[in-house]
């Protein structure tokens, strides 16, 4: 930068400069100063800066004269009140050489309104904190490190902040073995990705296990690093004890292990809206969603982690789908979702959302750290695509050619 640029910086700048040696003499100062430094003066003078700031900062020499290093900062954020004024400067002092002090003023009005943004914001986190029952929300270190715990976890895990803060996530989750490497591995899936989510068991005070699902959020820096994680936990155990009674209760309609329409009961739901599409001109569209290396999984991983797969992806397509969206289990490993009053364009917003939930999610229990995929087909009702039957083929063909591109990728059919 030029000298003349550092000059015009210098007196332009809508921040106080004013230069003063070790006894207060003021050397420079720009018109921003002046201005915001003088009703704080006794005679409107700045040629002695300490004296001419007695009355509201009596103690600014002694200050510097009880400073002994080279250089630093002197005094930080000092707030200055003319009398009857709410709000005034702040004034800072740092020592940038021998003799050499330079006086940083500063409007206090938009550092106070800062202050009650901060503090509404601060009040309705509170709030939210303070409402919610089944969600446990606290944040981590670039670490893993619990470095705050709200209430609201305080509730759910029955821990109090005192006993967390400082200590790894690691020891909320479920198990023996490979605990903090899971949490590494997760958190350097949250940092990289942005977010991601796991599904498992969660540990309370007293020992005892809930199923809960984890989103963890990367809190990134200017550099757009992540120095920190913001994680959210929900209790499910109410609604799993809800949703398995269901599934005992229920009919031959209901898939027994997702809870998910069976293939006959879609198909006859299924049937009767696409008359009722094709009657009044209406769109509907289908998602048929496919785990990738379904087979392979069940060889290598045994088949209670195939079920809870299963169960996964019916829980993400229910979470993602609208009340009125059916989901079917339309084959052993296949799931579909019909979206009725639906374009192809619609569905295909909502399929990238249930495989983008699929590819961020982590599971926990036996297989820590393990992530699976899903590849997605899309088809619409059209003159051509007119039946159920005509509607899973096409959305097959669309999962076939996701899969031939690469899998865990979403497919709109195009014949």
């Amino acid at each position: 930068m030029t000298p003349e640029a550092l000059l015009d910086l210098f007196v332009l700048s809508p921040v106080g400069l004013v230069e003063v040696d070790e006894d207060g003499r003021v050397e420079v100062a720009n018109l921003a100063a002046r201005n915001l430094l003088t009703p704080f003066t006794r005679a409107g003078s700045l040629d002695d800066l300490f004296e001419a700031l007695s009355s509201v900062a009596p103690d600014l020499s002694a200050r510097v004269r009880g400073f002994d290093g080279p250089r630093g900062v002197i005094v930080e954020a000092l707030e200055l009140l003319a009398p009857g004024q709410q709000r005034g400067v702040f004034l800072s002092l740092v020592k940038v050489g021998p003799s050499r002090i330079v006086a940083v003023a500063t409007e206090a009005n938009a550092l106070a309104e800062a202050r009650g943004l901060i503090a509404q914001l601060t009040q309705r986190v509170r709030a939210v904190e303070t409402a919610v029952r089944d969600y446990a929300i606290y944040t981590l270190t670039a670490a893993g490190l619990i470095d705050s715990w709200s209430e609201a976890a305080e509730r759910v895990h029955h821990w109090g902040a005192a006993d967390m803060v400082g200590r790894s996530v690691a020891v909320l989750a479920a198990g023996d073995a490979g605990l903090e490497a899971h949490v590494q591995e997760t958190l350097a899936r949250a940092a990289s990705d942005g977010w991601c989510e796991e599904e498992g068991n969660r540990l309370r005070a007293d020992g005892s296990m809930f199923w809960s699902t984890t989103v963890i959020s990367a809190l990134r820096g200017a550099d757009d690093v992540a120095i920190g994680f913001s994680v959210i936990t929900r209790d499910l155990s109410q609604i799993r004890k809800f949703e398995e009674a269901a599934r005992d209760d229920a009919s031959s309609n209901n898939d027994y292990l997702t809870g998910a329409l069976s293939r006959r009961a879609f198909f006859d739901v299924a049937s009767s809206e696409v008359a009722r599409a094709r009657r009044y001109a209406q769109p509907l569209s289908m998602l048929l969603v496919a785990p990738d290396n379904f087979r392979d999984m069940i060889d290598s991983r045994g088949e209670a982690f195939a079920h809870e797969y299963l169960r996964t992806i019916a829980g993400v397509c229910r979470q993602e789908s609208r009340t009125t969206d059916v989901l079917g289990r339309v084959g052993g490993e296949e799931f579909a979702v019909l979206l009725p009053s639906t374009e192809l364009s619609g569905g295909l917003v909502l399929a990238e959302r249930v495989r983008e939930r699929m590819q961020r999610h982590v599971f926990a229990g036996d297989v820590p750290g393990l992530r699976s995929t899903v590849s997605v087909g899309v088809a619409e009702v059209t003159d051509t695509v007119d039946s159920v039957e005509v509607l899973l083929e096409s959305g097959a063909t669309a999962v076939s050619r996701a899969r031939q591109a690469g899998m865990n990728l979403v497919v709109g059919f195009d014949a």
